[in-house]
Parts: C-alpha cells; sequence; structure tokens
C-alpha cells in the first residue's frame, strides 16, 4: 500500500504546501496540507457531474476501510466511516449498550470527545488521576476493578504525549471483564499499533491529524465480535444491497455486513473521500515505523536541550517518540510562550499545562532549533 512513498527520505517538505519559514510543529492540532491531499479535492470538485458513477460512491470508501485497516493491524470489514471521533465513540457506546450503572474508567482531563458520549448515556465516569511519574498504565491498572464495565483511553494523553502500554491495559481489561474503547487521534500512524495483540473492543481515530486528510472524515474500527450492533444512524447506504440504485425502492431491512452498518449518512462525501485516501497513502507508503523513529530523533534532541532552559518533558520511558509537552516553571504563561513563538513563525500549542510540541515527517533539526531559540528569549 502507499508504494509511491515507500521510499521517501525523510524529512520531506515539498510534498507540504508549507511557506518556506514556517516551522510546523502542531500536527496534533491539524497536519500540514499534503500537495496530494489537496489536488485530490481539487480534482473532485472539478469533476463533470456527468462522469460520477455509482461505483463512485463506494470505491474510495472500500479504499479507506483497506488503508486504515492496515494501521491498525485489522480487517478492512470491520472498518466504518464516521464524521468524527465522538460519533465513533458515540457508536461504540451505543453497541456495547453501555448505559446507566456502568462505570467508564477514563484518564484524568482526556479530551472531551472521549468523555461526552458515554456521560449522555448516562454511564458514570471513572477518571484516573495523572501520575506523578508519567507511568499511566500502572495508574489505570491500581483503578480498574470488576466494577468497571469499559475502560476508554487514548495510547497516549492529549496535552503532552505520556503513553500508555495498550498492550498491558488490554489484558487488564478482559481479566476483569471490561470491555476496551480506544482512541487513537493522537498516535496512529505515527506509532505502531497492532489490534491483534491488543484486541480492543473498538478504535476510533480522527483523520485530520497525523492521517493527513480532511476534516470530517474519521474512522471507527469494530473487533468481529462487534460488528452486530446497531448503529446511530438510519443510513440507508448501510443496508444490505444498498450498491444497486437501481432497486433502493425495494427496502432493505437487513443492515449491510462487517463495521460498514455503522457508517454515518453521507461519508460517501465525493469531494473529501478521495483527499482522505490521499492522505493515508502518504503515512502508510512511509510506515509507522520510520515516522516514528524520525519523530523519535527530533523530540529526544528537544528535551535534552529544553531542560537546559529549565523546561521539563516527561520521562523517556513514558513520553511518545512523535508528541511532547514541555512542562514550564511554575507561575509562567504559557499563551506568552505560543504568541513568542507564532511571531518567529515557530507553531505550536498550550494544551493544559504543557507547551505541547508534535513532530512529523517534514520537521527537521532546524525547526527544532528555530523553537529553542525562541524559547530561549522567552524564558530570558
Amino acid at each position: 500500500m502507499g508504494g509511491s512513498y515507500s521510499g521517501l527520505e525523510l524529512p520531506v517538505r515539498d510534498l507540504f504546501s508549507l511557506p518556506g519559514g514556517v516551522a510546523w510543529l502542531n500536527s496534533a492540532y491539524l497536519g500540514a496540507r499534503a500537495i496530494p491531499v489537496a489536488d485530490a479535492v481539487a480534482a473532485s470538485v472539478n469533476r463533470p457531474v456527468s462522469e460520477v458513477e455509482v461505483s463512485d460512491f463506494f470505491t474510495p470508501g472500500d479504499r479507506m476501510r483497506e488503508l486504515f485497516s492496515s494501521l491498525v493491524g485489522g480487517d478492512a470489514d470491520g472498518v466504518a466511516l464516521v464524521p468524527s471521533a465522538s460519533y465513533g465513540v458515540a457508536t461504540a457506546a451505543s453497541a456495547l449498550g453501555t448505559g446507566r450503572g456502568d462505570k467508564v474508567l477514563m484518564l484524568d482531563e482526556q479530551f472531551p470527545a472521549m468523555v461526552y458520549p458515554w456521560t449522555e448515556r448516562g454511564a458514570e465516569p471513572v477518571f484516573v488521576k495523572r501520575p506523578l511519574d508519567d507511568d499511566w498504565t500502572a495508574a489505570v491498572l491500581d483503578r480498574l476493578d470488576e466494577s468497571v464495565s469499559v475502560v476508554s483511553t487514548p495510547a497516549c494523553h492529549w496535552t503532552d504525549g505520556t503513553r500508555l502500554d495498550l498492550t498491558v491495559v488490554g489484558r487488564a481489561a478482559r481479566e476483569a471483564g471490561a470491555r476496551l474503547v480506544l482512541d487513537l487521534s493522537q498516535s496512529l500512524g505515527m506509532a505502531p499499533f497492532d489490534a491483534r495483540a491488543i484486541r480492543p473492543d473498538f478504535v476510533v481515530c480522527v483523520g485530520y491529524k497525523w492521517l493527513l486528510g480532511p476534516p470530517g472524515m474519521s474512522y471507527l474500527w469494530a473487533s468481529p465480535e462487534n460488528r452486530e450492533g446497531r448503529p446511530l444512524d438510519a443510513n440507508w447506504m448501510a443496508r444490505a444491497g444498498s450498491e444497486d440504485f437501481s432497486r433502493v425502492n425495494e427496502y432493505r431491512w437487513e443492515l449491510a455486513s462487517g463495521a460498514r452498518r455503522y457508517d454515518a449518512g453521507q461519508t460517501w462525501n465525493l469531494w473529501l473521500s478521495e483527499a482522505a485516501c490521499a492522505g493515508l497513502e502518504i503515512v502508510t507508503g512511509v510506515g509507522a515505523d520510520r515516522l516514528q523513529a524520525h519523530s523519535r530523533l527530533l523530540t529526544d534532541y528537544l528535551a535534552d536541550e529544553a531542560a537546559t532552559l529549565g523546561l521539563a518533558a516527561p520521562s523517556p520511558r513514558f513520553r511518545s517518540a512523535h508528541l511532547m509537552g514541555l512542562r514550564l516553571p511554575e507561575g509562567a504563561d504559557p499563551r506568552s510562550l505560543v504568541a513568542e513563538l507564532a511571531d518567529r513563525s515557530v507553531f505550536v500549542s498550550v494544551r493544559g499545562s504543557s507547551v505541547r510540541v508534535s513532530a512529523h515527517m517534514w520537521n527537521t533539526r532546524d525547526d527544532i532549533n528555530r523553537l529553542l531559540e525562541g524559547l530561549a528569549a522567552w524564558a530570558g
């Protein structure tokens, strides 16, 4: 898959629409615009309507399923196309029948898209307090017991990149009789993931960050035993036989096989589906192992140099390679730092108490040095 990108040498900048002076270290907020993705949008928008065939409503989606499934180590039949992570989580909650009387274990300050879908169904959120030593895995295991119905976590915390060992968490969840629902929006594509080893019930992921796609295209993967649930949407294209447009007047009560029954309506979007495929082709072509190794060189260097400025990074044992939060001295104003950096055309984010730095395939040592120069100027 993505063979045309497998030989790319990293870093690669000319594949992206980035002004020459911009150091975009902010993929956790929004992925840089890949030229092939933008070209796919333009080609779709400008395509004569007379050339659109029925198969075009299905073929890009099938390709998206194939590419996404390769990232999770699952099968394409387990992939549903959804508009957002929260929609995917809500679908998982519905399929699992989670509601009043159920406890859902989550991380402290977890992203709201992974919280509200559970509480809206009446489930009780149980938040694991942030560990002082950055070891989320141990903290989750310490709080997990048989009263928990669902463990719903990311692979790494969205504010600072501190990560969990999901194989260990998955095993503990099964032993406690809990289901496992994961949000990989801040890690998939940049870190290897193997659904066969971790054994989640559901995985959700947005497409517009690390996967380089357009907003509005997100993904849900369901394990084989979780593909018989009721969808949130009464999407007519998620019915068996819907690909035969000449017979849609013959109502089909049977849902489509596999996870495509969970597809949201109009996720066949003719303008965006080709663009989502283009982004996935790039990420799968380069490969998570290479992207992780490239990013780790940058973040490790940043962590070492930032320490000399009094800025602490999470422990190397627990931090992600591609996403790292720098913790500022007590009383410091992180927003003033972001403004200082933006004036230098260096872009990062503030999330919680951390200045979040996220590195992708286009980032270079020079980007990190420019960030460090801005940090030094702000600290001085």
